[in-house]
């Protein structure tokens, strides 16, 4: 074989590569589309589902007839609660773990992700960990923890919660598959607490583990802080329910508070799982399997549909009153 034939051949496989390192990128573009596609598609199928079953025209009388005195100020008056309640969560969970943070500061911190999290939920997680790095100098894997360890203590919440609904309701089969689910999210997040939090055992990689930066709030939170943290959760999801409770009633679906306390973590699982973009579609098939006996199916999609959307523009104007405490605390 000739130099020239060893040169021809070289220069094919390096122009194999190049072409193979420039598919990579490609096939990476692809894939990251789909994945911001597949969620939207999932629920436009499930919403063209829930109109063939009911009909659009039916949902929006039943929406008309809905008594907007009664739903909105609910509305307003769970968003203004959640926005508290979670402040007073990121002020303890950020000053206790990172550095110290003001509940002012921390009102700041919520509004912003009430304005960005419509749009992606990542952006909100992002927004507040940008902010503690410019403002506080917290390294991003250090406020990573954090909000690691922060829906950890969420999934304990809601899972608990989820086992506690599903022993108060009837027995059926996809009620079993709900339990399943919530003893498994409850059991991860109960062997995570107690591998992070005992000081037991002293092994060298349990140590290594613990020390990796994104672990270090783990490693830091003593009981008492789930114990907190758990309760502020768990007041969240309860004022949930109530909210439920009231919104569904002011659409003539009048199902129980305790058969509320007992189906609405369920649903709210349902809408966490990532399938839909914020649980559109999920949410909504959900709220008709639970509450078909307590009213007609328009009206329960009527406040399906309502729910998120007033929920979401309550929580966007809400964030944009307390903005401007996170721009004079910058200044």
């Amino acid at each position: 074989m000739s130099a020239g034939d060893d040169c021809e051949e070289v220069g094919e496989v390096g122009a194999d590569e190049r072409d193979a390192a420039d598919a990579a990128p490609a096939r990476s573009g692809a894939m990251t589309r789909i994945k911001q596609v597949l969620p939207w598609v999932i629920a436009a199928a499930i919403l063209w589902w829930l109109f063939r079953r009911v009909s659009f025209a039916d949902a929006l009388v039943a929406a008309e007839h809905a008594r907007l005195e009664v739903f909105v100020p609910a509305v307003l008056l769970a968003v203004t609660a959640w926005f508290w309640i979670e402040s007073i969560a990121f002020a303890y969970l950020f000053s206790r773990f990172n550095a110290p943070v003001s509940r002012r500061e921390s009102r700041g911190l919520r509004a912003v992700t009430y304005l960005v999290t419509p749009i992606n939920w990542n952006l909100g997680t992002g927004a507040i960990i940008l902010h503690l790095r410019r403002s506080k100098g917290i390294a991003a894997l250090e406020a990573t923890s954090s909000m690691l360890f922060y829906f950890l203590i969420d999934a304990l919440a809601l899972g608990s919660l989820m086992l506690l609904g599903v022993a108060l309701l009837p027995a059926s089969p996809a009620l079993q598959s709900v339990g399943r689910a919530a003893a498994v999210i409850v059991g991860m997040q109960l062997v995570l607490l107690l591998f992070f939090l005992p000081r037991w055992p002293a092994w060298r990689w349990v140590d290594r583990v613990k020390a990796f930066k994104v672990f270090r709030t783990h490693g830091q939170a003593r009981w008492r802080d789930v114990g907190f943290l758990l309760g502020i959760r768990m007041l969240y999801f309860g004022c949930f329910v109530l909210f439920f409770w009231v919104g569904t009633r002011a659409f003539h679906v009048d199902a129980p508070l305790l058969f509320m306390a007992a189906s609405v973590p369920v649903i709210l699982a349902v809408g966490a799982l990532p399938i839909t973009p914020a649980g559109l579609g999920t949410q909504q098939a959900a709220m008709l399997y639970f509450f078909a006996p307590f009213g007609t199916e328009a009206q329960i999609l009527a406040y399906g549909l309502a729910f998120p959307v007033a929920v979401s523009l309550g929580r966007v104007l809400l964030g944009l009153f307390y903005l401007g405490d996170l721009r004079a605390l910058r200044r």
